[in-house]
């Protein structure tokens, strides 16, 4: 290859990794991205070995921010938010509950909570180790960031997808605001 050959050659490499990097800034910030798990607030569905060094990695689907949420999120679905108590703080719970539905909190089995219209209602699948609606209260949608859709490591998880709530915590969800404890 000649020298004139050689320096076309790393200039089209040059442009074309110039041009590529916008176009992927753009698609992990807006339409997919990997989010790597740490803690055990959502296990078993997520880190299932409490081996701290082994950390599950998930694809993320940046598609269902601002407008689209309350459309396309539902119960059950494993999202990404920023804290409502910390925005440095990027937190992967469970939507226990969307807008206009009750919520019987844990350890107040007396009393429900009315998710508020643009809000969510967000749990860990391990409660006793999980900060989450809880201890804040339902989050607006406008916090969240992403939906979870399906495990991208360990090798053994690969394509897991992320479906699926405990069956103790759908009971203590009702529908569009039909308690138990309403008023009759």
């Amino acid at each position: 290859m000649s020298a004139a050959a050689s320096r076309l050659f790393w200039r089209r490499v040059t442009a074309g990794t110039v041009a590529a990097i916008p176009v992927a800034v753009f698609i992990t910030d807006n339409v997919v991205s990997l989010q790597m798990i740490s803690g055990r607030s959502m296990q078993p569905a997520l880190n299932p070995d409490s081996n701290q060094l082994r950390r599950d990695v998930v694809v993320v689907d940046k598609m269902v921010r601002g407008s689209l949420s309350w459309s396309s999120l539902k119960r059950g679905d494993i999202i990404t938010f920023t804290s409502p108590t910390d925005p440095d703080l990027l937190l992967v719970k469970r939507i226990i509950a969307m807008p206009h539905d009750c919520v019987v909190p844990l350890g107040k089995p007396d009393s429900f909570v009315r998710v508020p219209k643009g809000h969510c209602w967000v749990e860990g699948d391990e409660s006793f180790h999980s900060g989450d609606s809880n201890s804040f209260g339902p989050i607006p949608l406008a916090l969240v960031k992403g939906r979870a859709k399906l495990l991208a490591w360990p090798p053994s998880r690969v394509g897991t997808p992320l479906l699926g709530m405990p069956e103790w915590k759908k009971q203590r969800v009702f529908v569009n605001g039909t308690t138990r404890l309403s008023p009759q």
